[in-house]
């Protein structure tokens, strides 16, 4: 089975899409499938980080792109 998952993307600018995924897929395995580094962002489900090789549990997230300066 599959479900659907609402995704805003915070990075300097916001996009939204909806993507349909596996029902087990991960937060990371999801990145992938966006073709976004894990290492360059959160993934905030309710407004809290989550874990990324937990099991996706919501129908909404964001990806916020962090910035980093030296």
């Amino acid at each position: 089975m599959s479900k659907k998952i609402h995704i805003t993307i915070q990075a300097g600018e916001i996009s939204e899409q909806t993507v349909e995924v596996a029902e087990t897929v991960t937060y990371e395995e999801l990145l992938d499938t966006l073709d976004i580094n894990q290492e360059t962002v959160l993934v905030l489900n309710g407004g809290n980080a989550v874990p990324l090789d937990g099991a996706i549990s919501s129908d909404k997230l964001t990806i916020l792109k962090v910035v980093t300066g030296g």
